[in-house]
Order: structure tokens, then sequence, then C-alpha cells
């Protein structure tokens, strides 16, 4: 097994064996007493039914197995034939079976109840299918089948969730995903997912009763995973979510992963007295707990890791001896261990025990490979003796049919000898030649083959081509309107009032119009600078791409219109073209949702991931059909689309009539 899954697979064991550890912090007693006189007060069979399945859910949160099965049975009974509790049903039976960790009976529950599942369309059937799903994911980590698990969550379980709209199932999935990635060591990835977990998780609705708990997971998943991108800033935020919601509960179970993210941050730090301290919180926590062993193991080592790096040789020796004497250590911890007492005593000094755990070491990494070997050469005698088995019976065939060909008649079998090489050699011309024939016909078709490539390569640059000295050609033409309608015809009033004044112009006449002129004058300037800024902000050039991006908002903002901007890490390096590209976009944007969606509301976002830029524009608006959006006539998103294809980027659009719009853009940076 991975070693990175010590780290994160863990949260998912203990969540789906209920023989070891369920995270709890809220009073999981109460919410259930709740449902069970909501269950009682419906009216319907079909209601009671799907509420006594999830009552035999919910009951695994406090450990009561006596109405895990009672809750469970009613609702199967309450089923009818064929209906969606009925379907339902399967994925309830199958969380009864997760303490024997019998995985084909689970996952041919969890497999019968998404089948049956398929029939129905409705958000609920949708939410359950995501939950079959994403245990059934789990399960193949459990086995050992990451890309498995990747594919169920990616391909099955996330396209189903966002079916049900069910933001709380959404951030499960991408959590899941992200797990995937960490254990892959793919933490750039991971820490999207994460995001999105969290923005999903956060927003979901507060009556559930592991909201919070699961919230608090992806709290410190996230806080782990940038200590190991080197990220400690950006881990720390997350730790400090997490530590504000688990302040008022100081015996909940979910601090054993809080302190133990905790100690790994101030590891990273170099603080290592305060990475033991908080290691040291956890394991008095889990002693508490029989079904925290794991955690408490996992505290134990990163604690040695700390105590070594700090120096302190002999507290970390302790550790080590202690983690040898836990029931859950098995022959490969063993090997492990064994290294780091050899190491820890070499540091320490004492060479005589750092043989002893050398030896050690090396005798159980020999009787490893000795056991391994032994495997190989069973494996290989089996084979040995299956391939001997079958030459025999090859050598027996071929001496009966030599003994059936030397009883025939010699002449017949020179005749029929005969005949069979021409057959070979006219066979051997016509394949000869056929392979000449397809030879060249392939060759012919692979060169036509790279001319359409050729062709349509060339056509789509002409098409960008076109399409981005359209969007120059615009922004030519709205230049001259501005600098015709608003700044020309202002100059034009200045000149006509100044005309006024000649030379023998009286007096009054000068003290009367010349402020007027100057007031002319002051407004064509402000016109003028306005058409520079447009032209090319001078925010983006003096104080970089994010603040530029939030005054173009805030020059949007009135009082009938609001303006929301959110930046994430967005970097300041990003070359100046590209910034200008981006700026360019966000102002078209916003000038189509002010154009044509009559929006009061406009929540612009704008984030980075390293090379991978994200802009999200949603608006409140009166929103667009499908065929408007795929038609791209009237509303004004060709000029975005072309700047994005410039970027080779990829836009999506969300968009219904009367329910809004939802752009989202995706593109590479440098």
């Amino acid at each position: 097994m991975k070693k990175a899954l010590n780290t994160i697979l863990f949260f998912f064991i203990v969540s789906l064996c209920s023989a070891q550890l369920v995270y709890s912090l809220d009073d999981d007693a109460a919410y259930i007493a709740r449902m069970e006189k909501e269950v009682a007060a419906a009216v319907t069979d079909s209601a009671k039914a799907y509420g006594y399945l999830k009552l035999s859910a919910m009951c695994r949160l406090i450990g009561d197995t006596v109405k895990i099965k009672d809750y469970l049975n009613r609702g199967i009974a309450l089923s009818k034939p064929h209906s969606f509790t009925e379907a339902a049903s399967w994925f309830y039976k199958a969380q009864t079976l997760y303490a024997g960790r019998n995985i084909p009976a689970i996952e041919a529950c969890l497999l019968k109840g998404d089948s049956l599942l398929r029939s129905f369309a409705h958000k609920e059937a949708y939410r359950v299918r995501g939950y079959i799903l994403h245990a059934y994911g789990t399960w193949q980590q459990i086995k050992g089948s990451e890309k498995d698990a990747m594919d169920v969550f990616v391909n099955r379980a996330l396209p189903v969730a966002k079916q049900s709209g069910d933001a709380f199932l959404i951030g499960n999935m991408e959590k899941a995903i992200a797990t995937v990635f960490m254990n892959a060591d793919r933490r750039a990835d991971a820490a999207a997912y994460l995001l999105r977990a969290i923005n999903n998780i956060e927003q979901s609705t507060v009556d559930n009763p592991v909201r919070i708990e699961t919230l608090v997971e992806v709290y410190v998943y996230a806080a782990e995973n940038y200590v190991y991108m080197h990220k400690q800033d950006s881990a720390k935020p997350n730790l400090d979510k997490a530590s504000r919601i688990l302040s008022s509960k100081a015996n909940s179970n979910l601090n054993l992963a809080y302190y133990c993210a905790e100690g790994i941050w101030f590891h990273k730090n170099k603080q290592y007295s305060e990475a033991v301290a908080s290691f040291d919180k956890g394991i008095a926590l889990g002693k508490a707990e029989p079904r925290a062993q794991y955690s408490v193991n996992r505290l134990k080592g990163v604690k040695y890791k700390s105590l070594f790096s700090k120096k302190d040789y002999t507290a970390a020796l302790a550790v080590i001896h202690d983690l040898l004497k836990s029931p859950l250590v098995f022959t490969q911890d063993k090997k492990m261990y064994y290294k780091d007492l050899a190491e820890t005593y070499a540091a320490a000094g004492n060479k005589a025990e750092a043989y002893k755990w050398a030896d050690k070491y090396i005798v159980i990494s020999d009787s490893l490979y000795q056991a391994k070997f032994q495997n190989d050469i069973i494996e290989f005698e089996k084979k040995y003796n299956n391939a001997e088995n079958q030459k025999k019976i090859s050598l027996l065939q071929a001496a009966n049919e030599k003994a059936a060909l030397v009883a025939r008649n010699h002449k017949l079998l020179a005749w029929l000898l005969g005949g069979f090489s021409i057959f070979l050699l006219a066979l051997a011309i016509l394949g000869w030649l056929y392979y000449r024939n397809s030879r060249k016909l392939s060759e012919q078709q692979e060169l036509s083959y790279q001319q359409q490539l050729k062709d349509i390569s060339q056509q789509q640059q002409l098409k960008l081509a076109a399409a981005l000295l359209q969007g120059e050609e615009r922004e030519r033409k709205r230049l001259a309107g501005d600098l015709h309608d608003g700044l020309g015809g202002m100059l034009a009033g200045v000149k006509i009032n100044l005309s006024r004044l000649s030379p023998v112009a009286k007096e009054e006449a000068f003290t009367k119009e010349l402020p007027v002129i100057i007031n002319q004058l002051d407004r064509s300037v402000n016109e003028l600078r306005r058409i520079a800024r447009n032209m090319m902000p001078e925010s983006l050039l003096n104080s970089g791409l994010e603040i530029a991006l939030k005054e173009i908002c805030e020059s949007f903002t009135t009082d009938a219109l609001k303006v929301d901007f959110q930046a994430y890490n967005i970097e300041k390096d990003i070359a100046q073209e590209m910034q200008v590209t981006i700026y360019r976009i966000v102002q078209e944007l916003l000038a189509n949702a002010v154009r044509h969606a009559a929006a009061t509301a406009v929540l612009v976002q704008c984030s980075q991931n390293e090379n991978t830029f994200y802009i999200t524009v949603e608006d409140n608006g009166r929103g667009f059909s499908a065929e408007q959006i795929n038609g791209g006539k009237g509303i004004g998103l060709t000029n975005v689309k072309n700047r994005v294809d410039y970027l080779k980027g990829t836009l999506e659009i969300e968009s219904a009539p009367g329910a809004g719009t939802t752009i989202n853009i995706e593109f590479h940076v440098s």
C-alpha cells in the first residue's frame, strides 16, 4: 500500500467501517430523535419507508446496532416492489455490511442499488446514486486500486452528484477526487479540487448532521496538502478555520486529525517543540478512544520525526519502542521502525544498539524478500509444470499424426504435398501483392489524412485571425464613435463659444462666456482620459492585473447594479500581453451583463492555480436560451470567445431565460 494512504485514505476507512472510528462533533442523538418524530408523523408508507432507511444510516453515528437493523427492516417492509424506496434500500443494506468488510457483498449491494435507481430521474434518486458511487469508489481505494477509484469518482459519481444539485454531495465528490491526487503526489490538482469542495460544502444546507465534521476534514486536508506544497501561508488559514470550529469541542475526536495537521505545519516550519506539543494533545485525546488506535499510531509516527529533527534522541527512541508494542503494527511497519531505531541510535552515538537494530532491519528485509522469492518460485514452478505437461501432450499428438501419415499411400501423399506446395506458393505471392498494395494505400491515406489535418489547422488559424481582426475593427469603431460623438462634440462646442468672443467683444461677454468654455474644456479632458483608459488602463501598467480588475468592477457599479469582485492567488509575473487580454475579457463580459442581461448583481471571480487561470462571471439577469448560446448572435460573446480561443482556453456558458447567466473560462498563463 502506498505511503500516502497512511495520511489520506485513513479518513475513508474510519468512516466506512463501523468497527472503527466515526468522527463526531454535534449532538447526533438529538438529531436522530427529531428525525424519528418526523418519520412517525409521516402520512404515506413511502415517506415512512424512506425515513426509516435514512434513520438506519443515521444510527451508525451513535453506534446503535439494534436500531440500525430495526429501522432497515421497517423501511424494507414498507417499500413497494419496483418503487424508489425499494431501489434505495440496497444502499442502506450495503452499509450494514461495512463492519464485516465483506467487500464482494458490499459491492454487489451498491451496484444493484445503482442499477435500479437509474429508472428514476428525480433529484433524490440522483442524490442516493451519488452516495452509492462515492462509497463504491472508496472501496476501490481500500482495495488498493486508485485508478479504478478515480474512474468512478470522475466519470460516474461526480456527474450524478451534479444532477442532484446537492452542494454537500458535490463537495464530497471533489474531496474524494482530491484524495486520489494527494495519494499520487499531484498536489496542485488536489488543491484545486479541495478549493471547490470547500466552497460547495460551505454553501450547502446546514440541516445536515455530518456537514460540520466533513467541513473540518476538508479544512484539514487542504492544510496538509498546502504544507506538502511548501505553501505554509496558504495552509494556515485552513487550520485556523478548523480550529475555530473545534474551539468549543475540545473532546471531539475530530481533534485527532486537526492536531496531526497542526503538528505537521509546525514541523515544516522547523518549530519542532510546538509540533511535539500538538502531537501529544492528539495522542492524549486518542488514548480514551479504543477505536482511535490507527490515528494514535500515526500521531506517534510524526511525533518521532519532530523529536529526531530536534535531536531529542532519547524521547524519539521511546516513541519508536512504544509503537513496536502496538497490536496494529505489521511486518512492513516493523521494517520501517527498525531502520528508524538504527538511525536514531547512531545519531545518539550508541553504536552497539545501532548495529543491533540495523541487523534486525536487514534480517526482516531478507525475510520479506525471501517470502516474496518463495512465492515467485511457487508461481514459476506452476508455470513450468504446466508448460511441461503441454509439451508432453504436443509430443504425443505429433507422434500419432506421424504414424497416421506413414500408413497412408506414399503416392497420394506426394500429390498432396505437391499440391499443397503450389497452394502455399500461390498464397505467398497473393499475400505479397496484397501487402504491397495495402502498404501503398496506407501511405496514400496517411498523406491524405496529414494534408486534411494541415488544411483544417490552416482554416482554424485563418478563422481565428479573421475573428481577431474583426474584434480589433470593432474596437476601432467604438474608439472612433467615442472620439466623434463624445470628444468631437465637446470640442465643437468649445469652438463655437470661442468664435463668439471676437476681439471687439465687450468685457462682460468675456466674463460670462469664459467660465463656460473652461468648463467645456475640463469635460473634454475628462472624456479624453476615459477614452485613453479604455484603450490601455493606467492601473494595469502601474498597479498590476488584480488592481486593474478591481477598478473596472468598481467603475461598473451603480445604484442599480452591484458588482462584487473576488480575487484568489493572482500572480504578478503574468506576461503583460496576457494581462491585457484578461482585462479585455472581463471588461467585455461586464459590458454584456450591463447591455443585455439587465442584471442588478454581478459576481466576478478571478483565481490562479500555478499556471492555470480561472475567470467566472455570474449575473442574476434575464439569461438566454440554448439556441442563443449556440448561435452566438446578439449577445455580445463573439469577441470574448475569440480572445479565449486565442489563449487556447475553454469557455463554458450556463444560462436559461429568467435564470441568470454563469460564464466559466479556463486557460494557461506563462
